[in-house]
């Protein structure tokens, strides 16, 4: 049962995924960079983002690198330790975030829809209480 359970939650996280992929693409996002966005919007540094998100810290470097390029993300010195520098998210990736936020946001009310509010709230207490002792 718990091979089906973990089986479930990732082929819901795939579909998700895929559906919101689809409508990133003009934006010029993946959906890994559109989590990378948020991520950073919360800690600015990318070692700590690859921490956060259990990535190898050159994918998330490489990310970084492109989505620099693209002018979603600007650097700048850390002004508390001028050895470090931080990420911002510009006004292009903070408009591109909100908007990958609305999609998932979407996609995942479609099908949240199928559920009574009970059980929405049952499967938000379930979630909290796999969650608990993390990090």
């Amino acid at each position: 049962m718990d091979w089906e359970l973990l089986a479930r939650f990732f082929r819901l996280q795939r579909l998700l995924r895929q559906e919101v992929e689809a409508r990133l693409g003009p934006l010029g996002l993946s959906g890994l960079e559109a989590w990378l966005l948020k991520v950073l919007s919360q800690r600015p540094y990318p070692s700590e983002a690859a921490r956060a998100m259990g990535l190898p810290p050159p994918t998330v470097s490489h990310m970084v690198r492109r989505l620099e390029r693209a002018g979603f993300l600007a650097r700048e010195v850390d002004p508390e330790d001028l050895r470090r520098h931080r990420l911002r998210l510009t006004p292009k990736g903070a408009r591109a975030l909100r908007r990958a936020e609305a999609l998932m946001a979407e996609a995942f009310a479609r099908r949240a829809s199928r559920l009574q509010e009970e059980e929405r709230a049952e499967l938000l207490r379930l979630f909290a209480k796999l969650e608990e002792d993390a990090e």
